[in-house]
């Protein structure tokens, strides 16, 4: 199943408002939305990438509704063994299956988990 557009939209605006967040600690942030390939890191192209002086000290990825499945573990295993600390954030209802599928698979201390909630009020 692939991504729909408005979780496509939802992906990339997310790593957006996280770039914007992450600025007030790291001063090198690069960021890779949609099929965009701007910033490499050992030859992958996470979502975001957070760095200091050079060194890419932590990698972002955002996952929406669809793309927390069994088939993205053998990618965040190879991410997170790249040296640079994986923070994956899902929405806040999907935080207990990401955390359980993590734990499952061996990644648990290999990851940060983070969540992000949008309340639209009309």
């Amino acid at each position: 199943m692939g991504v729909s557009a408005d979780e496509q939209f939802l992906h990339d605006w997310v790593i957006r408002q996280a770039k914007e967040k992450f600025s007030k600690l790291y001063n090198e942030i690069n960021i890779n939305p949609g099929e965009e390939q701007n910033s490499e890191f050992e030859g992958f192209y996470p979502d975001i990438l957070l760095g200091s002086y050079g060194q890419v000290v932590q990698i972002v990825e955002v996952e929406t509704k669809s793309t927390i499945n069994e088939d993205r573990v053998e990618y965040w295993k190879s991410v997170s063994g790249l040296g640079a600390k994986l923070i994956i954030l899902v929405p806040k209802e999907l935080q207990k299956k990401l955390r359980d599928m993590c734990f499952k698979n061996g990644l648990a201390s290999k990851v940060n988990i983070g969540s992000f909630d949008v309340d639209i009020k009309i």
